[in-house]
Protein backbone atom coordinates (compact mmCIF):
# COMPACT_ATOMS: atom_id res chain seq x y z
CA UNK A 1 0.00 0.00 0.00
CA UNK A 2 2.70 2.48 1.07
CA UNK A 3 4.86 1.89 -2.01
CA UNK A 4 1.87 2.16 -4.32
CA UNK A 5 0.77 5.48 -2.78
CA UNK A 6 4.17 7.11 -3.16
CA UNK A 7 4.59 5.79 -6.68
CA UNK A 8 1.23 7.29 -7.59
CA UNK A 9 2.24 10.56 -5.95
CA UNK A 10 5.47 10.58 -7.96
CA UNK A 11 3.55 9.93 -11.17
CA UNK A 12 1.26 12.87 -10.39
CA UNK A 13 4.24 15.14 -9.65
CA UNK A 14 5.79 14.10 -12.96
CA UNK A 15 2.96 15.82 -14.82
CA UNK A 16 4.97 18.99 -14.15
CA UNK A 17 7.76 20.07 -16.53
CA UNK A 18 10.47 18.96 -14.04
CA UNK A 19 10.22 15.16 -13.88
CA UNK A 20 12.17 12.74 -11.69
CA UNK A 21 12.69 9.00 -12.29
CA UNK A 22 10.84 7.21 -9.50
CA UNK A 23 13.87 5.36 -8.19
CA UNK A 24 14.10 4.31 -4.53
CA UNK A 25 15.88 7.49 -3.25
CA UNK A 26 13.15 9.66 -4.82
CA UNK A 27 10.40 7.64 -3.15
CA UNK A 28 12.33 7.80 0.15
CA UNK A 29 12.41 11.59 -0.18
CA UNK A 30 8.66 11.72 -0.77
CA UNK A 31 8.07 9.53 2.30
CA UNK A 32 10.14 11.91 4.39
CA UNK A 33 7.93 14.92 3.63
CA UNK A 34 4.47 13.45 2.90
CA UNK A 35 2.55 11.41 5.44
CA UNK A 36 0.63 8.55 3.87
CA UNK A 37 -2.60 10.54 4.19
CA UNK A 38 -0.99 13.56 2.50
CA UNK A 39 0.45 11.32 -0.20
CA UNK A 40 -3.02 9.93 -0.92
CA UNK A 41 -4.33 13.46 -1.31
CA UNK A 42 -1.39 14.49 -3.49
CA UNK A 43 -1.69 11.44 -5.73
CA UNK A 44 -5.31 12.30 -6.51
CA UNK A 45 -4.81 16.06 -6.72
CA UNK A 46 -6.41 17.40 -9.92
CA UNK A 47 -4.35 19.50 -12.31
CA UNK A 48 -4.60 23.23 -11.88
CA UNK A 49 -5.49 25.52 -9.00
CA UNK A 50 -8.75 24.99 -7.10
CA UNK A 51 -10.57 26.24 -4.01
CA UNK A 52 -11.09 23.89 -1.08
CA UNK A 53 -14.78 23.71 -2.01
CA UNK A 54 -13.98 22.65 -5.57
CA UNK A 55 -11.42 20.11 -4.40
CA UNK A 56 -13.95 18.68 -1.96
CA UNK A 57 -16.34 18.21 -4.86
CA UNK A 58 -13.76 16.82 -7.30
CA UNK A 59 -12.13 14.46 -4.82
CA UNK A 60 -15.18 13.43 -2.82
CA UNK A 61 -13.66 14.58 0.47
CA UNK A 62 -15.31 16.20 3.46
CA UNK A 63 -14.71 19.96 3.29
CA UNK A 64 -14.37 20.40 7.06
CA UNK A 65 -11.43 18.00 7.23
CA UNK A 66 -9.97 18.88 3.82
CA UNK A 67 -9.53 22.62 4.40
CA UNK A 68 -7.26 22.39 7.50
CA UNK A 69 -5.32 19.58 5.84
CA UNK A 70 -4.62 21.79 2.82
CA UNK A 71 -3.47 24.61 5.07
CA UNK A 72 -1.16 22.29 6.99
CA UNK A 73 0.29 20.97 3.72
CA UNK A 74 0.79 24.54 2.52
CA UNK A 75 2.74 25.32 5.69
CA UNK A 76 5.02 22.39 4.78
CA UNK A 77 5.28 23.53 1.15
CA UNK A 78 3.53 20.41 -0.17
CA UNK A 79 0.82 22.46 -1.82
CA UNK A 80 0.96 26.01 -3.14
CA UNK A 81 -1.80 28.43 -2.11
CA UNK A 82 -2.81 31.77 -3.53
CA UNK A 83 -5.74 34.11 -3.12
CA UNK A 84 -7.60 34.39 -6.40
CA UNK A 85 -9.20 37.57 -7.74
CA UNK A 86 -12.54 36.26 -6.46
CA UNK A 87 -11.21 36.29 -2.92
CA UNK A 88 -11.19 32.52 -2.68
CA UNK A 89 -8.02 30.72 -1.65
CA UNK A 90 -6.88 28.24 -4.26
CA UNK A 91 -4.49 25.34 -3.94
CA UNK A 92 -2.25 23.44 -6.36
CA UNK A 93 0.20 20.59 -5.85
CA UNK A 94 3.81 21.76 -5.47
CA UNK A 95 6.14 20.22 -8.11
CA UNK A 96 9.48 18.54 -7.48
CA UNK A 97 11.36 21.62 -8.76
CA UNK A 98 11.09 24.46 -8.17
CA UNK A 99 9.26 23.55 -4.99
CA UNK A 100 9.52 20.39 -2.90
CA UNK A 101 13.29 20.08 -3.24
CA UNK A 102 14.10 23.72 -2.48
CA UNK A 103 11.61 24.10 0.40
CA UNK A 104 13.45 21.56 2.55
CA UNK A 105 16.48 23.76 3.22
CA UNK A 106 15.65 27.36 2.35
CA UNK A 107 14.55 28.27 5.86
CA UNK A 108 18.19 27.95 6.87
CA UNK A 109 17.41 26.36 10.24
CA UNK A 110 20.54 24.17 10.26
CA UNK A 111 18.98 21.94 12.92
CA UNK A 112 19.10 18.13 13.04
CA UNK A 113 16.07 17.73 10.79
CA UNK A 114 17.44 20.06 8.14
CA UNK A 115 20.80 18.28 8.24
CA UNK A 116 18.98 14.96 7.80
CA UNK A 117 17.01 16.35 4.85
CA UNK A 118 20.22 17.65 3.29
CA UNK A 119 21.71 14.16 3.38
CA UNK A 120 18.49 12.67 2.02
CA UNK A 121 18.37 15.23 -0.80
CA UNK A 122 21.96 14.51 -1.76
CA UNK A 123 21.24 10.81 -1.83
CA UNK A 124 18.17 11.47 -3.98
CA UNK A 125 19.98 13.69 -6.48
CA UNK A 126 22.82 11.14 -6.70
CA UNK A 127 20.22 8.45 -7.34
CA UNK A 128 18.53 10.51 -10.05
CA UNK A 129 21.91 11.13 -11.70
CA UNK A 130 22.74 7.43 -11.66
CA UNK A 131 19.35 6.59 -13.18
CA UNK A 132 19.81 8.96 -16.13
CA UNK A 133 23.61 8.82 -16.44
CA UNK A 134 23.34 7.01 -19.77
CA UNK A 135 21.38 9.92 -21.20
CA UNK A 136 23.81 12.51 -19.82
CA UNK A 137 26.66 10.69 -21.56
CA UNK A 138 24.94 11.25 -24.92
CA UNK A 139 24.81 15.09 -25.09
CA UNK A 140 23.10 15.34 -28.47
CA UNK A 141 20.30 13.03 -27.39
CA UNK A 142 20.11 14.68 -23.96
CA UNK A 143 19.55 18.10 -25.55
CA UNK A 144 16.47 16.72 -27.32
CA UNK A 145 15.06 15.18 -24.14
CA UNK A 146 15.98 17.69 -21.42
CA UNK A 147 13.99 20.93 -21.61
CA UNK A 148 15.59 23.33 -19.12
CA UNK A 149 13.22 25.36 -16.98
CA UNK A 150 15.84 28.10 -16.48
CA UNK A 151 17.87 30.41 -18.70
CA UNK A 152 20.89 32.59 -18.02
CA UNK A 153 20.74 36.38 -18.02
CA UNK A 154 23.92 38.30 -18.86
CA UNK A 155 25.35 40.79 -16.35
CA UNK A 156 23.56 43.84 -17.69
CA UNK A 157 26.50 46.24 -17.67
CA UNK A 158 28.37 43.87 -20.01
CA UNK A 159 25.67 43.63 -22.67
CA UNK A 160 26.89 44.92 -26.05
CA UNK A 161 25.92 48.49 -26.83
CA UNK A 162 23.40 47.83 -29.56
CA UNK A 163 19.83 48.97 -30.04
CA UNK A 164 18.65 45.41 -30.51
CA UNK A 165 19.03 44.27 -26.89
CA UNK A 166 15.55 43.12 -25.88
CA UNK A 167 13.78 43.61 -22.56
CA UNK A 168 13.81 39.85 -21.84
CA UNK A 169 17.62 39.94 -22.17
CA UNK A 170 18.07 42.63 -19.52
CA UNK A 171 17.78 41.59 -15.91
CA UNK A 172 16.60 45.06 -14.79
CA UNK A 173 13.70 45.07 -17.23
CA UNK A 174 12.82 41.43 -16.53
CA UNK A 175 12.26 42.31 -12.88
CA UNK A 176 11.15 45.94 -13.19
CA UNK A 177 7.45 45.12 -13.48
CA UNK A 178 7.44 42.88 -10.39
CA UNK A 179 5.79 44.26 -7.26
CA UNK A 180 6.42 41.51 -4.69
CA UNK A 181 9.92 40.24 -3.84
CA UNK A 182 11.24 37.56 -1.50
CA UNK A 183 14.74 36.29 -0.72
CA UNK A 184 15.49 32.78 0.53
CA UNK A 185 18.55 30.77 1.49
CA UNK A 186 20.07 29.07 -1.56
CA UNK A 187 19.14 25.41 -1.03
CA UNK A 188 22.04 24.21 -3.22
CA UNK A 189 24.68 25.93 -1.12
CA UNK A 190 22.84 24.99 2.08
CA UNK A 191 22.81 21.33 1.07
CA UNK A 192 26.51 21.48 0.21
CA UNK A 193 27.28 23.10 3.55
CA UNK A 194 25.27 20.57 5.58
CA UNK A 195 26.80 17.60 3.78
CA UNK A 196 30.39 18.67 4.35
CA UNK A 197 31.25 20.32 1.03
CA UNK A 198 30.63 24.07 1.47
CA UNK A 199 30.57 26.56 -1.39
CA UNK A 200 33.97 27.60 -2.74
CA UNK A 201 32.84 31.04 -3.96
CA UNK A 202 33.94 33.85 -1.64
CA UNK A 203 31.31 36.45 -0.86
CA UNK A 204 28.29 34.58 -2.21
CA UNK A 205 25.16 36.07 -0.59
CA UNK A 206 23.38 33.60 1.70
CA UNK A 207 19.87 34.69 0.68
CA UNK A 208 20.48 34.68 -3.06
CA UNK A 209 17.37 32.88 -4.35
CA UNK A 210 14.87 35.56 -5.36
CA UNK A 211 11.14 34.93 -5.82
CA UNK A 212 8.41 37.14 -7.22
CA UNK A 213 4.69 37.78 -7.29
CA UNK A 214 2.24 35.28 -5.81
CA UNK A 215 5.04 32.78 -5.25
CA UNK A 216 6.96 35.36 -3.19
CA UNK A 217 3.82 36.10 -1.14
CA UNK A 218 3.26 32.39 -0.49
CA UNK A 219 6.84 31.82 0.62
CA UNK A 220 6.78 34.81 2.94
CA UNK A 221 3.42 33.86 4.45
CA UNK A 222 4.57 30.27 5.05
CA UNK A 223 7.98 31.21 6.46
CA UNK A 224 10.20 29.94 3.63
CA UNK A 225 11.56 33.37 2.72
CA UNK A 226 11.69 36.97 3.86
CA UNK A 227 10.12 39.93 2.11
CA UNK A 228 12.54 42.37 0.52
CA UNK A 229 12.14 45.58 -1.46
CA UNK A 230 12.88 45.96 -5.14
CA UNK A 231 15.96 47.98 -4.17
CA UNK A 232 17.25 45.15 -1.96
CA UNK A 233 16.57 42.71 -4.78
CA UNK A 234 18.86 44.66 -7.10
CA UNK A 235 21.48 44.99 -4.36
CA UNK A 236 21.47 41.18 -4.05
CA UNK A 237 21.97 40.92 -7.80
CA UNK A 238 24.95 43.28 -7.59
CA UNK A 239 26.46 41.35 -4.68
CA UNK A 240 25.98 38.12 -6.65
CA UNK A 241 27.69 39.63 -9.69
CA UNK A 242 30.57 40.81 -7.50
CA UNK A 243 31.01 37.23 -6.26
CA UNK A 244 30.80 35.89 -9.81
CA UNK A 245 27.48 34.05 -9.51
CA UNK A 246 25.35 33.36 -12.58
CA UNK A 247 21.83 34.84 -12.91
CA UNK A 248 19.41 32.05 -13.92
CA UNK A 249 15.74 32.95 -14.35
CA UNK A 250 12.71 30.87 -15.36
CA UNK A 251 12.68 30.28 -19.09
CA UNK A 252 9.56 32.16 -20.09
CA UNK A 253 8.36 35.71 -20.43
CA UNK A 254 5.59 37.22 -18.38
CA UNK A 255 5.08 36.85 -14.65
CA UNK A 256 8.31 35.53 -13.10
CA UNK A 257 8.70 32.85 -10.45
CA UNK A 258 12.36 32.73 -9.48
CA UNK A 259 15.81 34.10 -10.21
CA UNK A 260 18.68 32.02 -8.81
CA UNK A 261 22.25 33.23 -8.46
CA UNK A 262 24.22 30.06 -9.09
CA UNK A 263 27.74 28.77 -8.57
CA UNK A 264 29.52 25.98 -10.37
CA UNK A 265 30.41 24.08 -7.20
CA UNK A 266 26.95 23.70 -5.62
CA UNK A 267 24.23 24.26 -8.25
CA UNK A 268 23.04 20.81 -9.32
CA UNK A 269 22.40 22.01 -12.88
CA UNK A 270 25.79 23.63 -13.35
CA UNK A 271 27.72 20.83 -11.65
CA UNK A 272 26.22 18.39 -14.16
CA UNK A 273 26.95 20.71 -17.08
CA UNK A 274 30.63 20.60 -16.09
CA UNK A 275 30.65 16.86 -15.46
CA UNK A 276 28.79 15.84 -18.61
CA UNK A 277 30.14 18.21 -21.22
CA UNK A 278 27.59 19.24 -23.81
CA UNK A 279 24.38 18.66 -21.86
CA UNK A 280 22.19 21.69 -21.32
CA UNK A 281 20.52 21.90 -17.91
CA UNK A 282 20.13 25.71 -18.24
CA UNK A 283 19.59 27.55 -21.51
CA UNK A 284 22.45 29.98 -22.27
CA UNK A 285 21.80 33.66 -22.76
CA UNK A 286 21.74 35.07 -26.27
CA UNK A 287 25.31 36.29 -25.83
CA UNK A 288 28.77 34.79 -25.42
CA UNK A 289 32.17 35.99 -24.31
CA UNK A 290 34.85 36.72 -26.92
CA UNK A 291 38.56 37.46 -26.52
CA UNK A 292 40.59 40.25 -28.07
CA UNK A 293 43.90 38.42 -28.53
CA UNK A 294 45.91 41.60 -28.80
CA UNK A 295 44.60 42.95 -25.50
CA UNK A 296 44.69 39.69 -23.50
CA UNK A 297 47.61 39.55 -21.05
CA UNK A 298 47.07 35.92 -20.04
CA UNK A 299 46.52 36.71 -16.36
CA UNK A 300 43.98 33.91 -15.86
CA UNK A 301 41.52 35.96 -13.81
CA UNK A 302 38.72 34.91 -16.12
CA UNK A 303 39.44 31.21 -15.54
CA UNK A 304 38.78 31.56 -11.82
CA UNK A 305 35.67 33.60 -12.56
CA UNK A 306 33.99 31.13 -14.94
CA UNK A 307 31.50 28.93 -13.06
CA UNK A 308 31.30 26.47 -15.97
CA UNK A 309 35.05 26.14 -16.64
CA UNK A 310 34.51 27.23 -20.24
CA UNK A 311 37.77 29.21 -20.42
CA UNK A 312 41.33 27.94 -20.76
CA UNK A 313 44.74 29.50 -21.34
CA UNK A 314 46.52 28.66 -24.59
CA UNK A 315 49.96 30.21 -25.05
CA UNK A 316 49.13 32.85 -22.45
CA UNK A 317 45.86 33.83 -24.12
CA UNK A 318 42.34 33.11 -22.91
CA UNK A 319 40.29 30.74 -25.07
CA UNK A 320 36.50 30.50 -24.80
CA UNK A 321 34.81 27.15 -25.43
CA UNK A 322 31.68 28.50 -27.10
CA UNK A 323 29.71 25.29 -26.62
CA UNK A 324 30.17 25.50 -22.83
CA UNK A 325 29.85 29.27 -22.35
CA UNK A 326 26.48 30.13 -20.82
CA UNK A 327 26.86 33.83 -21.63
CA UNK A 328 26.71 35.15 -18.07
CA UNK A 329 29.31 37.90 -18.61
CA UNK A 330 31.07 37.46 -15.28
CA UNK A 331 34.44 36.88 -16.92
CA UNK A 332 34.14 40.24 -18.68
CA UNK A 333 33.66 42.09 -15.40
CA UNK A 334 36.86 40.52 -14.02
CA UNK A 335 39.15 41.19 -17.00
CA UNK A 336 41.79 43.81 -16.01
CA UNK A 337 42.83 44.53 -19.62
CA UNK A 338 39.34 44.83 -21.16
CA UNK A 339 40.25 41.95 -23.49
CA UNK A 340 36.88 40.25 -22.99
CA UNK A 341 33.50 41.42 -24.24
CA UNK A 342 30.08 40.00 -24.99
CA UNK A 343 28.76 39.46 -28.48
CA UNK A 344 25.37 38.28 -29.67
CA UNK A 345 25.25 34.67 -30.82
CA UNK A 346 21.48 34.24 -31.24
CA UNK A 347 18.28 36.22 -30.94
CA UNK A 348 16.21 33.39 -29.48
CA UNK A 349 13.15 34.68 -27.67
CA UNK A 350 11.89 32.80 -24.61
CA UNK A 351 8.28 31.61 -24.84
CA UNK A 352 5.43 33.29 -23.07
CA UNK A 353 4.53 31.86 -19.67
CA UNK A 354 2.56 28.64 -20.27
CA UNK A 355 -1.07 28.68 -19.19
CA UNK A 356 -0.58 25.43 -17.26
CA UNK A 357 1.92 26.99 -14.86
CA UNK A 358 -0.10 27.84 -11.75
CA UNK A 359 2.14 29.31 -9.09
CA UNK A 360 4.94 26.77 -8.87
CA UNK A 361 3.36 23.97 -10.89
CA UNK A 362 0.26 22.45 -12.47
Amino acid sequence: MDQDVYNRLGERLNKNPARFPLVAPVLDFLRSIFSEEEALLGADFPLGSHSAEKLSELMGRDLETLRPMLEEMADKGLVFSKDAATGEREYSLTPFMPGLVEFQLMRGAEDSREAQQARLLKKMMDGVEEAVKGLYEMPEKARKVIKPAMRTLTVEQELPLESGVQSYERVALVLEKETSFAAAVCHCRQQAKLTGNPCKVAGAPTHSCLYFGKVADFMIDRGFAGRITKETCFETLKDSEKAGLVHNVNNFQGENIVLCNCCGCCCDFMVKMKKYRGIQMVYPSNFMAVVDGEACIGCGDCLERCQLEAISLDEDMARIAEEYCTGCGNCVTACPSAALSMKRRTDKEPPQRPDFIVGLGV
